[in-house]
């Protein structure tokens, strides 16, 4: 079974350009025009002035740079030169932030607004990590889940296992986004097996230590203790608070009326989940959950976490000691926390050709540092969907038939988007849900000379399986928070369906 991506949509609001580059271009103009009658006065330097300030503008407007037009860099740059100007790009918590965690857990930028709140699964005992957001009215919780060898099972097996998940893709865009799921995202990290899992099962389950193929195997488990690497994948949902208002008050309000009705969703989502076929290991416990916001923060504590658990420690970490001691960053591509530094890709281009289920294969297996990979979707409602397919085929109806009297030829890109737009048309008329995603990979090594080696590994097998990546250049530390927490961020809010 294979499939195909749309492309990324280069359409803008009039033939291809956005309401900024006609801005530009059109004061470009008006400079040049003035040039021109202050050059007849005389004035030469005044009009050389004047002409270069139209190519500048003509340049910002017209021209794109690592997958981005100058107009969409503006308002990042500036927004990272006034965070460096009044030093808010840099965090001190823990013990350098006194009192700072003393209630709550304590992250810096976006993420400095989550709280836990108190929830308690259905056996009365067993506690659920829910992360609130006091100002976005989110609550977030993160499902552990365990994949099959999907590369060894038969033809029929993963075109049914490619079947189920399209089934959970389907009830998670209509029946829980009606239900105020706004959100979610699926994350996968590769960390170091600091504790050789392997060599610890072969100790526990060997009956003859003395037989030679128990010595070969102890050789062999332990020769691969450096490399060892383990997966963890994890279903992050969000819901917003405001749109469970009226069962939130039906349950008597408060805090504990809204963990009371996302544990109850959240039960059907993992019972939605195992009928597709995949295990799952619960919702992560308030431990659990700041157990992996802490190992990302701070890489070096993966090693004393994966060992708790035994001897009467619990397992994970303290809820309120989930964020980082320090955060700065670092030039305009890379972020510093705690033990270790960071980069964040963002996948601009999917593959253009059709891939087979595994095309994202090579990312697991053929990296050896420590990675995050973070597919964010947001499911757009059936109606938003239909008006934005049927503004899409309208406005790209009447670019062409203005290029038509301009006699401007049509490229095969643009042919290929029209082609996409009207697919998209009749998958939705089929009842397919409609989703905005970003793919996001974090890389994260403890030194810059490393942390520039594993990405360019990393940019080198996205660029083979038919990828376009960039560099989130001035947003590292949002990209961090998107693409290495487990915290469903990274899309910008639909405001209305022109957005969708």
């Amino acid at each position: 079974m294979q499939f195909s991506f749309p492309p990324r949509s280069t359409r803008g609001a009039v033939m291809g350009f956005t309401w900024s580059q006609i801005v530009m271009v059109t004061c470009g103009v008006l400079c040049a025009v003035t040039g021109v009658n202050v050059l007849v006065t005389g004035a030469r330097w005044t009009a050389g002035g004047l002409f270069a300030a139209a190519a500048v503008l003509w340049v910002l407007g017209l021209l794109r740079l690592r997958g981005r037009r100058v107009t969409e860099w503006l308002p990042v740059i500036g927004g990272a030169l006034v965070q460096r100007a009044g030093r808010q790009d840099r965090y001190r918590g823990m013990v350098f932030a006194p009192g700072s965690v003393g209630e709550h857990l304590d992250m810096p930028g976006q993420a400095a607004g989550y709280r836990w709140l108190p929830a308690v699964a259905g056996d009365g005992t067993t506690p659920v990590g829910l992360l609130a957001h006091r100002r976005e009215r989110t609550v977030t919780a993160a499902l552990l889940c365990f994949g099959a060898n999907y590369l060894l099972a038969d033809s029929s097996v993963q075109e049914q296992r490619l079947v189920d998940w399209a089934q959970v893709l389907n009830v998670l865009g209509t029946e829980y986004a009606d239900l105020g799921m706004v959100r979610w995202a699926l994350t996968t990290r590769a960390v170091p097996d600091t504790g050789n899992r392997a060599q610890r099962y072969l100790a526990d389950r060997a009956i003859d230590t003395t037989s030679p193929a128990y010595q070969s195997l102890a050789e062999l488990t332990a020769a691969a203790a450096p490399s060892a690497q383990r997966h963890e994948t994890y279903l992050v949902c969000v819901f917003d608070v405001a749109r469970m208002s009226g069962e939130v008050a039906d349950a008597g309000g408060g805090d504990a009326a809204v963990a009371a009705v996302v544990l109850d969703k959240l039960g059907g989502i993992e019972a939605t989940v195992s009928e597709a076929g995949v295990a799952t290991g619960g919702w992560l416990t308030p431990r659990a959950y700041a157990g992996v916001l802490r190992s990302q923060w701070d890489p070096a504590d993966q090693a004393e976490l994966d060992v708790r658990g035994g001897d009467g420690v619990a397992v994970g970490a303290e809820p309120r000691l989930a964020g980082p001691a320090a955060v700065e960053t670092v030039g305009w591509s890379a972020l510093r926390h705690d033990s270790g530094f960071s980069r964040t890709l963002w996948v601009a281009e999917m593959p253009r050709t059709l891939v087979g289920a595994t095309w994202l294969t090579g990312l697991y297996t053929r990296v050896t540092g420590r990675r995050t990979v973070t597919l964010v979707a947001q499911p757009i409602p059936a109606a938003l969907a239909n008006l934005a397919a049927r503004r899409e085929q309208v406005s790209r109806a009447g670019d062409e038939v203005t290029k038509r009297k301009l006699r401007l030829v049509r490229t095969a890109r643009e042919q290929e988007e029209a082609r996409s737009v009207a697919q998209i048309d009749r998958e939705q008329a089929a009842g397919h849900t409609r989703y905005r995603y970003a793919l996001l990979v974090t890389v994260t090594a403890p030194s810059m000379d490393e942390l520039e080696q594993d990405t360019r590994t990393v940019k080198r097998i996205l660029a083979r399986a038919g990828c376009e990546s960039v560099v989130l250049f001035g947003e590292q530390d949002q990209g961090f928070l998107a693409g290495a927490l487990p915290l469903g961020r990274g899309l910008a809010p639909v405001r209305g369906w022109w957005s969708a």
